[in-house]
This record gives structure tokens, sequence and C-alpha cells, in this order.
């Protein structure tokens, strides 16, 4: 037995659309993380996460989560690592002190200036191009192909749980 159940046929073109088009945004995803890695020093989740607070900053953690389209422990661990790095500043809020606001430093400004469009905006803004019922029925077909997990999963090529300075991966998004 191939592996391949028999309701399919090993050519069938439907099959290989989809496999075509998930390999192509992999690929896609994996470039841009290896690019923007190499030749910024950051990950694609911190560029991201820089991106969204150049144009929308300063934000709440959870505003950020909503902003990337993410859960809040995972925008978190980006955050901490663009807060080593001194790109990104977290302060009370004057409006209201119990708020805690993220936003771009001076050198953080500087580098997403310096920086690429991150990839994430990429595949929003043609998400944003669907119609809102072949956006809806999309992310029905994708979950169907996921395994259940417990836990939201982390931005692109961003692992949980990693410890510091043991970063393997260099296009978080």
């Amino acid at each position: 037995m191939n592996g391949i159940p028999s309701n399919l046929s090993e050519a069938d073109p439907t099959v290989r659309r989809v496999l075509d088009a998930l390999r192509s945004i992999v690929r896609e995803l994996r470039l841009a993380s290896a690019s923007t890695g190499k030749h910024h020093g950051l990950s694609s989740a911190q560029l991201f996460v820089l991106h969204v607070l150049g144009k929308g900053g300063p934000l709440s953690l959870g505003e950020l989560a909503d902003a990337t389209f993410t859960d809040q422990s995972s925008v978190s661990v980006v955050v901490r690592k663009l807060e080593e790095k001194r790109l990104v500043v977290k302060e009370v809020a004057r409006s209201d002190r119990r708020r805690l606001d993220i936003r771009l430093s001076p050198e953080g400004r500087h580098r997403l200036g310096e920086a690429p469009p991150p990839v994430q905006s990429t595949l929003i803004r043609r998400m944003a191009a669907l119609q809102p019922r072949e956006l809806i029925q999309l992310a029905g077909l994708l979950e169907a192909l996921v395994p259940p997990a417990g836990e939201a999963p982390p931005m692109f090529f961003e692992e949980r749980g990693r410890r510091p300075g043991k970063e393997a991966d260099h296009g978080t998004a």
C-alpha cells in the first residue's frame, strides 16, 4: 500500500493543486524568514510586530495580539525578544495607569524603516481580497487539515519555550 487513501488517485490533479499551493505558501514564508533574519537580524514575527506597532502603536499586549491575529502568549514572547534587543519599550499608559503600552523605540523605528514589508502583511492583504464567504470557507478547509491542538499555535517560525540564546529560528512571524 502506498499510503494514499483509496478515494484519491495518485494522479489526482486537485490534490496536487492543494499541495502545490501549500508548498508555495510555506516557501514564501521561509524565504521571507531567512531574508529578514540574515539581513536585519530579526525573525519574521519580530518584524511583523514592529510593523504593526509602527502603524498603530503604542498598543497594549492584547491590542497587539489582536492586530497580529494571534494570542497574547505568542505575541508576548516576541515582544520580550524585541525588548531585549531594545527595539520596543514597555511603559505605563498616561491615560490609564493600569495599562501597559508597547511602543517602538527610536532604534526599533530605524530598523523598521530599513526592513522589507513583513510577509504576514502580504498574506493578510491577499485574504482581504477574498469574498467573506470565500475566506470563511478557506478557514474551515484549512482547519480540517490541521491536527487538533491543545493551545493556540505560535506566530510563524516562533517556537514556544525556547531558552534565551537558543533561538534556532530566523523568521518568527
